[in-house]
C-alpha cells in the first residue's frame, strides 16, 4: 500500500486525477454488481408462470399482489395489471410509461463505464505528456547532472502515468463487459416474460381478442 502510495505522488497531479476516476469506476461497478446479481435477482421465468396462473383464472388482484417489489419487471406488470379492465391501449400505454422509468433505472450506471475508462487513458496520455515535458524542460540545465535527473524523473512520470491510466481504463472495460452481458440477458428475459403475459391479459377479460403488435418493453429498449 506504501509503495503505490508513492508511486501516485511521484506521477504528478494528473495521478491523482486518475486515481479519482478509478474510484468513481469502482463505485460504479460494485453498484451494477450489486444491483444486477443481488438486488434484482429473481426468478422471472417463475413468475410469470405464477402471473399466467392467476389471469386464467381472472384473479388479477391476486396476480398485482403477487408482483409487489422493487424488480422493474414487478413494477411494469403492476401498471399492466391495474389496468386489467381498460382498453388494449390504455393497458399499452400504463405499461410503456412504466417500462420508460424502470428500464431506465435498472441500466442506470452502466452506461457511465465506458466514458470513466476513455477519462482513464486521456488523463494518462496528459500525465505521459506532463512528464515528458519534464524532461525536456530539464534538458536545458548546463549541469550534466541536473539534466539526467531532470530526464530520469521525467520519463518515471511518463510511464507511472501510462501504467496507471491503462490499467485503469483495462479494467474498467472488462467490468463494463461483464455488466452489459448480464443486463442484456436479464432485460431479454424481461421482455419476452412481459410479452407473454400481456398477450395473455389482453386475451382474458370479457373475451377480447389481443391484436399483437410489437412488444412495448422492446419499444422502450
Amino acid at each position: 500500500m506504501l509503495e503505490i502510495i508513492h508511486l501516485i505522488m511521484a506521477g504528478g497531479i494528473f495521478m491523482y486525477a486518475i486515481l479519482a476516476a478509478s474510484l468513481v469506476a469502482v463505485a460504479v461497478i460494485l453498484q451494477r454488481l450489486f444491483t444486477l446479481w443481488v438486488l434484482y435477482r429473481i426468478d422471472v421465468e417463475g413468475l410469470r408462470d405464477r402471473v399466467l396462473s392467476y389471469i386464467d383464472q381472472g384473479q388479477f388482484g391476486q396476480a398485482a399482489q403477487l408482483c409487489e417489489g422493487s424488480h422493474p419487471m414487478q413494477k411494469i406488470l403492476v401498471a399492466a395489471l391495474q389496468r386489467a379492465n381498460r382498453s388494449e391501449k390504455e393497458i399499452r400505454r400504463g405499461l410503456e410509461g412504466a417500462a420508460l422509468t424502470e428500464l431506465a433505472r435498472f441500466r442506470s450506471g452502466t452506461s457511465s463505464l465506458p466514458q470513466l475508462s476513455n477519462l482513464a487513458t486521456l488523463l494518462g496520455l496528459l500525465g505521459t505528456i506532463h512528464g515528458l515535458i519534464i524532461s525536456f524542460s530539464g534538458m536545458q540545465g548546463v549541469d550534466a547532472a541536473a539534466r539526467q535527473a531532470a530526464l530520469s524523473k521525467g520519463v518515471a512520470v511518463a510511464f507511472y502515468n501510462t501504467f496507471f491510466g491503462l490499467t485503469v481504463a483495462t479494467v474498467t472495460v472488462v467490468a463494463y463487459l461483464i455488466v452489459f452481458s448480464k443486463q442484456t440477458r436479464e432485460l431479454t428475459r424481461i421482455e419476452a416474460a412481459t410479452a407473454a403475459i400481456v398477450d395473455r391479459l389482453l386475451t382474458v377479460p370479457e373475451g377480447r381478442s389481443a391484436a399483437r403488435g410489437p412488444s412495448p418493453i422492446a419499444a422502450v429498449r
